[in-house]
């Protein structure tokens, strides 16, 4: 019998996996879409143009919880903070959320 409670936990798990290597490399940070081409850091409230940090996309898993894929992004703004984008969208440098 296939239990569902282990299934999200293994969905689940691979976000999860993801975002603690980044965090064990240093990619402290978190991020979240603002708006009009911009990120934001939670832990400081800095705000970044897209343009002027470096974003790459690390993996796609999907969440039980929101019922979506997500995506996980690397974010370098170039000045020392490192950090974690996770968002329903791929996020590039050029044109943002896909």
């Amino acid at each position: 019998m296939n239990n569902p409670d282990k299934n999200t936990r293994k969905l689940n798990s691979l976000l999860t996996k993801r975002v603690i290597e980044l965090h064990s490399k240093g990619y402290d940070y978190d991020f979240l879409p603002s708006g009009n081409q911009h990120l934001l850091c939670l832990q400081n409230n800095a705000d970044f143009k897209i343009a002027d940090v470096n974003i790459n996309i690390i993996d796609q898993g999907y969440d039980q919880l929101s019922r979506s894929f997500k995506y996980v992004h690397s974010i370098d703004t170039g000045n020392g903070e490192r950090g974690v984008l996770i968002a329903e969208g791929i996020f590039t440098n050029e044109i943002g959320a896909q």
